[in-house]
């Protein structure tokens, strides 16, 4: 990513015409509101990537400083900030009053290029995290398996249209691939004597749901569910074949809602850029994605 920093026309300022102040000769707009005597000039104003930067008004006086007679210059007006450094001389102020503006201003301006990168990404964030909203399951079902597959069963979560995503099919009856948690010892070896209602394939399908940040919603509760005329048809010509208990019902459903914990995750995820701090110089830092930066040094990303 190349990045043009934008150059401050105050730069070229080498010398300045200045207007004495004093409380008296009505050089104040607002009357005592330059606070002190001084040397009064103007910085002018420019545009820097688009960002406008309004001409200002700067005082130039004397203070005493560790038994020395030094120059200052400070804001008119508003905070009053001291801008730069001290120096012995009022023409050494106005070079150290230069730079630090002519700093700020094209700091300002770069962080506006930033800004506007920032905007896009946020914007594409939060069409993911609207996606990602819009995909969260809304109803957990135990379905028992085919005969001719071994009689288990299975957890299904699946949206309000029904779509279901791979992680979301997870077998009760079996262990889960290597290296993955498994559900407390011995949950999913419980004998199936109320087919999918049984309390083992229940109590194995709310650890499911605990860990992958759902709640069963407000007054829900397991119930027996209905499929199509065909699979009930198909259903009843398998009964003979399957052990008892294993019969009805062969499908229960609850409806579900993300926990709290989770919902903050995906905006936590899918939430505004947060600002950085700077960087060294050459290294640039921008997201790519949900969870993940992009780091560029040295013509090289990381």
């Amino acid at each position: 990513m190349t990045t043009t920093t934008a150059r401050s026309i105050v730069r070229e300022i080498v010398t300045r015409s200045y207007l004495r102040y004093t409380p008296t000769n009505g050089r104040a707009p607002e009357g005592t509101e330059y606070g002190v005597d001084g040397w009064l000039f103007d910085l002018p104003g420019e545009t820097l990537n688009g960002r406008r930067f309004p001409p200002c008004t700067y005082a130039a006086f004397q203070v005493t400083r560790n038994a020395e007679l030094v120059w200052m210059v400070r804001e008119v007006g508003g905070e009053r900030r001291q801008i730069g450094s001290h120096s012995t001389t009022r023409k050494g102020a106005l070079a150290l009053t230069v730079g630090a503006v002519a700093h700020e201003r094209e700091k300002a301006a770069a962080g506006g290029e930033r800004n506007q990168a920032s905007v896009i990404m946020d914007a594409r964030l939060a069409r993911i995290r609207a996606s990602q909203l819009s995909a969260l399951p809304t109803v957990a079902e135990i379905r028992m398996a085919y005969p001719l597959a071994g009689g288990g069963a299975t957890l299904r979560l699946m949206t309000a249209e029904g779509s279901t995503a791979e992680r979301h099919m997870i077998p009760l009856t079996e262990r889960g691939p290597a290296g993955r948690e498994n559900p407390p010892a011995g949950i999913y070896l419980d004998a199936i004597t109320d087919g999918a209602n049984t309390e083992g394939l229940k109590t194995a399908a709310e650890w499911h749901l605990i860990r992958l940040g759902f709640d069963y919603a407000r007054g829900a509760a397991w119930a027996p569910y209905t499929g199509s005329a065909s699979s009930e048809a198909q259903w009843k010509e398998w009964a003979p074949m399957l052990p008892e208990g294993h019969r009805w019902p062969h499908t229960v459903r609850v409806a579900i809602t993300a926990t709290a914990e989770h919902l903050a995750y995906i905006d936590r995820a899918c939430g505004p850029t947060p600002e950085l701090p700077d960087l060294p110089t050459g290294v640039s830092a921008h997201p790519s994605g949900p969870r993940s930066w992009q780091i560029c040094y040295a013509k090289r990303r990381f």
